[in-house]
């Protein structure tokens, strides 16, 4: 999948948790991305990165092309993750969409940086509550 088609999406989700547009960045690799900006990152498939800098900002990095076997994986990965509280639903049923899984990972992704979200099943959380709220799950 492309990302940079759906750069109005990341533009939109940027502005809902007043990011600066600018601090958007499309790269190729994210793990090769942070190495040459001395950054660790074990992750060579990661889709997204939130970088933050004490003092100089944050930057939101998506990778240009997410492969589906990829993206597979994050949203298996969150089945998994919720089976662990509640196996009669599947939230992740939900993201039937490509920008609604742009979306989760975006959100989700940032979710890691806020205070109390220790862990995947917390930011999760915070996910879809976001994805509620601006609206992603009307009918």
């Amino acid at each position: 999948m492309n990302t940079r088609k759906h750069y109005e999406l990341f533009r939109y989700l940027m502005e809902q948790l007043c990011l600066l547009p600018e601090d958007l960045v499309f790269v190729e690799d994210i793990a090769e991305w942070c190495k040459k900006q001395g950054i660790p990152e074990p992750d060579g498939d990661r889709p997204v990165k939130l970088i933050s800098k004490e003092g100089s900002g944050c930057k939101m990095l998506i990778r240009e092309y997410i492969s589906d076997e990829v993206m597979h994986q994050r949203i298996n990965a969150l089945r998994v993750r919720i089976q662990v509280e509640n196996v009669a639903f599947d939230r992740a049923d939900a993201l039937d969409s490509e920008r609604k899984r742009l979306a989760y990972l975006f959100l989700s992704e940032y979710a890691t940086s806020l205070p109390g979200i220790e862990d995947d099943l917390l930011a999760d959380e915070w996910a879809f509550n976001e994805m509620k709220r601006l609206g992603f799950f009307k009918t």
